[in-house]
């Protein structure tokens, strides 16, 4: 079984916006992995851990963009999907894909036939001369696999943790995201957000996406009156 780019890609509305530009990176030193990552064939694997909400995906997401607009072909799969809507054959043939970009690796922890099927084709991958970045909750080496052969290929990979955001590292993050929608989020508003609905950056987000579409239908600035009012009706 064979997949294409555009089976793959996500169902993002035009306005859902991941890229490297728009990411809050914490450490100037993964933003240099990544971008070595990216742009030299110095690394060929990524490794990404960290809570949820960290911005995992976002990251894999964006890196996948950096490949498409260079002219390579690249996925995006997250394996919490895969295995709940498809069989491990579906990873067959992905080493024709220049980057593969595996998301919740911890989806299949306990599932011996999902993690084989990623063994060989985190092997075929790398005879081909292709990319791979993996995203997961923890580090490779606690993770529980059953497969000892897929466990130390992970722990061949560029290793970095995805730290979680302090409170002012999110203000900026949600600031930064505003922008590459066309918004302007004054720290006030930022700082609104956190204290009285979530600090959840994944909830943050989603209510971004609901303050995006209704300036734009209002013809409204972000203010903290705006966003209450916004807020208010659920």
């Amino acid at each position: 079984m064979t997949l294409s780019a555009t089976q793959l890609t996500l169902k993002l509305s035009p306005r859902d916006i991941y890229r490297l530009d728009n990411y809050f990176f914490v450490s100037d030193e993964q933003a240099r992995a990544v971008e070595t990552f990216c742009h030299t064939n110095a690394v060929n694997f990524l490794y990404l851990w960290g809570e949820q909400g960290t911005g995992k995906t976002h990251l894999l997401l964006a890196i996948a963009e950096q490949f498409q607009l260079a002219g390579h072909q690249a996925i995006y799969l997250s394996l919490d999907d895969l295995r709940r809507q498809s069989q491990p054959e579906i990873l067959q043939s992905l080493e024709q894909t220049d980057l593969v970009c595996l998301d919740d690796l911890d989806a299949i922890t306990g599932q011996a036939d999902w993690q084989e099927a990623m063994f060989h084709c985190f092997n075929r991958l790398q005879l081909a001369g292709g990319k791979l970045v993996v995203a997961g909750l923890a580090n490779p080496a606690h993770i529980q696999l059953s497969l000892p052969d897929l466990q130390s290929r992970l722990a061949t990979a560029l290793i970095y943790q995805v730290p979680t955001l302090s409170d002012e590292a999110k203000q900026q993050a949600l600031v930064r995201q505003a922008q590459s929608r066309g918004l302007t989020m004054s720290e006030e508003v930022a700082n609104y957000l956190l204290r009285h609905h979530s600090r959840d950056m994944a909830v943050l987000i989603v209510l971004l996406q609901k303050l995006d579409k209704a300036s734009l239908q209002k013809q409204r600035r972000l203010t903290v009156p705006f966003v209450k009012e916004v807020l208010a009706d659920g």
